[in-house]
């Protein structure tokens, strides 16, 4: 967290949530919406092309797409819509289907072979679909296993920031859903914010641990940390590409007119706003050994008042509702735990 956030910072008026209704939909929303649409196009495509029995096969490509997307389910699903459709306009117009086909009988084999080899195709490919989309679950929960442990390992070198990451990612991920982010961007944010401080690991304990104010270049040696940090990850390979943005922009002032070195405004990456919101609330309310942690209220007031130079309003905004919520949460649940004890008072 920048020491500015601590002594107050300049307030700009908060600006509303950014984004339009269509924000919230889901890839899921749109690889359906895909599969309706060539499926769609196939039956009109299917119904205006006078020839015969081998414009059926168009319609392999809907349930290829349904199998590669969504799995074995609605791949057979749409299959037979398909075949549905398809003996639909048999019923209609046979003569169109006959083609070399001399008898109605061997134009029904025809469809149900044609039938018959849509559903198996829909069946393997929605199989393996699934069997690849349940190997990508257990390596994705596998490597955030990893992640967690790296996180708890970092901790534990100062007892004072003990769990700091655990806690920063379950706000992040919360503000990240009150901003109704993509799933998928919400898992990113998620290991971003686990590992967001995985740079100290190359910054002495003993100066994470002073608890006197550090001089100018200790300061700057624990600000490269973002820097190592996401170096550190890149050096992993691959599979962890997603959470560099956040771990290497989240100290990067949102207001272009900072001093701060980085990107600004919206070029810094969304997922960085938001972890730089969670990881300075959570400095804020820990006790360090230069200073006592401030209240939740105190907390709140400080990042609403570095709202538009420090922080992107628009996350600031999300991050009190969900405040507000935990803290309503939690009066809740005291309200009910003291309701029980009185019930466990005798009267008289």
């Amino acid at each position: 967290m920048n020491q500015s956030l601590l002594y107050g910072a300049a307030s700009l008026p908060e600006k509303p949530v950014h984004g339009s209704p269509f924000a919230s939909l889901s890839d899921r929303w749109f690889e359906l919406l895909l599969i309706t649409i060539v499926l769609l196009v196939t039956t009109v495509a299917h119904a205006l092309i006078g020839t015969n029995m081998i414009v059926v096969h168009f319609f392999y490509l809907p349930v290829i797409i349904a199998a590669h997307y969504f799995g074995r389910s609605l791949a057979c699903t749409t299959a037979l819509l398909s075949v549905l459709l398809v003996s639909t306009f048999v019923m209609i117009d046979p003569e169109r289907y006959m083609g070399s086909i001399d008898s109605t009988i061997m134009l029904m084999f025809h469809i149900l072979a044609w039938g018959s080899f849509l559903g198996i195709t829909a069946l393997l490919m929605g199989t393996l679909s699934n069997q690849r989309s349940k190997a990508l679950v257990e390596v994705r929960e596998a490597h955030i296993g990893i992640i967690e442990i790296l996180s708890k390992y970092l901790s534990s070198a100062d007892l004072y920031t003990k769990s700091h990451s655990m806690r920063v990612s379950e706000l992040s991920v919360a503000i990240a859903e009150k901003m109704r982010l993509k799933p998928s961007l919400i898992e990113d944010i998620r290991v971003g914010a686990l590992l967001h401080d995985i740079g100290k690991i190359e910054i002495s304990t003993k100066l994470i641990k002073k608890a006197a104010a550090l001089d100018e270049d200790e300061r700057a040696e624990v600000d490269a940390h973002t820097v190592q940090g996401a170096d550190l990850v890149r050096s992993l390979g691959t599979i962890l590409d997603s959470a560099i943005p956040v771990i290497q922009h989240h100290h990067d002032h949102y207001s272009a007119d900072s001093k701060h070195d980085g990107l600004h405004g919206d070029e810094i990456p969304i997922g960085a706003r938001v972890v730089s919101v969670a990881d300075a609330y959570d400095a804020i309310i820990t006790d360090r050994p230069y200073r006592r942690g401030r209240t939740p209220e105190e907390a709140v007031a400080i990042i609403r008042q570095a709202a538009g130079t420090q922080f992107d309003p628009a996350v600031v905004s999300a991050f009190e509702r969900v405040i507000t919520l935990q803290v309503n949460d939690l009066e809740d649940e005291v309200d009910i735990a003291a309701a029980h004890e009185r019930e466990r008072v005798p009267v008289g």
